[in-house]
């Protein structure tokens, strides 16, 4: 289940923050100007000498005034807070779902967050409304399925609205950025960090009835002191449940399913994998089984699966290309740097090993201002082949704001190529090319703010009038009920099958 699936990263988070040691709760630094203005002029230092995309979304003047505009509010002295804001807006502006910055290195980050005081319910954003999926209080009246309403006097909406300017995600797409607070503890964190760390919580619910409810909350408000309360209240049986099944779920992130009367397939992929050679052997290996399988039993009708898959490794993506495609198609059309100098080269977090010494062996002399990246080095790059098992029949796939990266890449060279049917929400990636995780690790001299920057741009082996700054369209939209997501696979998964019943 989308939203649900989430949750248990709030139990490994709470792990996580129990061993930490203890810090001040909040940071009381404040920084003067000079400070600020070195930190800010660093930061944009790397992103206009090495992000390759900074201009793709926002044309050079429009980003150089905006950058201009955020570095005049360093005029005077501010909290450390206040200034993450300025650095967040920057990052954000970007327009890069590879690029972003953190108030402290890991797990010093842990450490602060183990003293927050945070919003005491688990949220989840559905059309434009927000619903409690884990109350994390002793309170056994608010439940699982009421809106929230206001907090802090303050409404839910506005809120998330507000936080969307410090949410980095690909080009102008809304969809991730409601995925990204969505998620586990996301909103809660994002509130403390942007909006207010209060001592309390004065918040209205509405139950499905239609029943208001206003509850103050002053006691156990930290991670550790809600985990108990998370653990016993009752309103929370009906999801520890569903968390622990789904755990069991996620153990294997490569599943198909066949229905019984094989009629359809349906291939979930919670991810693309890592990029380890392992890991891409394991994935061929279990796509091989996968399409000797639907071939083997005839299937007719297979639905894809990409609304919880956030990515990974583009060869593994093009490897499932190849088995959806009847002629050899490209995947990625090129992928390119504009800076190679050691200076920011020895900085890129998950580099091989031999870049720095080897440069040629990865990329070709520089064109346009660009380093291609050499074809044989990337699994990506070369042309894809049909597989013999590839699979002839009708295709279907539900998409997300949560489809990013490598997921999102996959979908639009499909629909590009006209494959198949897409059913759901825009993807969180853009439908034309984008950034890639391989970037410069940075941290700000006087604040300590960590960034990761984009360093490696992807051009898509798309085609097509579309807007270069949206991601992969549905051709049926669908947004289901807070409801309807409580009823989990099932509920989307009947939707497609009676579409591609109703489109044989």
């Amino acid at each position: 289940m989308a939203h649900i699936r989430l949750i248990s990263i709030v139990f490994i988070c709470s792990i996580l923050i129990f061993r930490a040691s203890a810090q001040d709760a909040y940071d009381s630094r404040v920084f003067t100007p000079v400070q600020m203005q070195q930190d800010f002029d660093q930061l944009r230092q790397v992103l206009e000498e090495t992000h390759p995309g900074l201009y793709k979304y926002t044309d050079k003047p429009t980003m150089q005034y905006k950058m201009d505009s955020l570095r005049s509010l360093l005029n005077q002295p501010l909290s450390f807070y206040r200034f993450y804001q300025i650095i967040a807006t920057l990052t954000a502006d970007v327009k890069c779902e590879h690029t972003s910055c953190e108030m402290y290195p890991r797990p010093g980050f842990n450490k602060h967050l183990q003293q927050w005081k945070v919003i005491p319910f688990i949220i989840t954003f559905v059309q434009g409304k927000a619903y409690v999926v884990v109350n994390r209080t002793a309170d056994t009246t608010i439940h699982l399925g009421d809106e929230v309403c206001l907090i802090n006097h303050q409404r839910v909406d506005s809120l998330e609205r507000a936080l969307y300017q410090y949410v980095p995600t690909e080009g102008n797409i809304i969809t991730s950025k409601d995925a990204f607070l969505s998620s586990g503890v996301n909103f809660n964190f994002w509130y403390a960090m942007f909006i207010s760390r209060p001592d309390s919580f004065d918040m209205v619910f509405k139950s499905p009835d239609g029943k208001m409810k206003e509850r103050i909350f002053t006691d156990s408000l930290t991670f550790k002191g809600s985990y108990a309360n998370t653990i016993n209240n009752p309103a929370n049986k009906w999801i520890l449940k569903k968390v622990k099944e789904n755990q069991r779920q996620q153990a294997d992130p490569w599943r198909l399913k066949i229905s019984p009367d094989k009629q359809y397939a349906v291939l979930n992929l919670d991810g693309f994998g890592n990029g380890f050679q392992k890991d891409q052997k394991k994935m061929a290996e279990k796509f091989a089984d996968f399409f000797a399988e639907l071939k083997r039993k005839k299937i007719p009708r297979l639905i894809i699966n990409l609304a919880n898959n956030p990515g990974g490794d583009e060869a593994n993506a093009a490897e499932l290309f190849s088995y959806l495609i009847s002629e050899p198609k490209y995947f990625i059309k090129d992928e390119y740097l504009i800076n190679i100098d050691d200076t920011w080269m020895k900085k890129i977090g998950g580099a091989p090993a031999d870049f720095l010494t080897n440069k040629n062996k990865y990329l070709y002399p520089v064109r346009d201002g660009k380093y291609y990246v050499k074809e044989e080095t990337q699994g990506e790059l070369p042309i894809c082949e049909p597989k013999a098992n590839r699979f002839t029949g009708q295709v279907y796939f539900f998409i997300s704001g949560k489809t990013a990266s490598a997921a999102s890449t996959f979908a639009a060279v499909c629909q590009s190529n006209h494959i198949g049917k897409f059913v759901g929400q825009e993807t969180g990636g853009t439908y034309f090319g984008g950034g890639s995780s391989a970037g410069i690790n940075s941290t700000l001299t006087n604040s300590g703010i960590t960034a990761h920057t984009s360093i490696n741009y992807c051009d898509f082996a798309t085609t097509g009038n579309h807007d270069p700054g949206r991601g992969v369209m549905p051709d049926y939209p669908y947004k289901p009920s807070f409801t309807k997501l409580l009823g989990g696979d099932k509920v989307w998964e009947d939707y497609i099958v009676k579409l591609m019943v109703n489109n044989n």
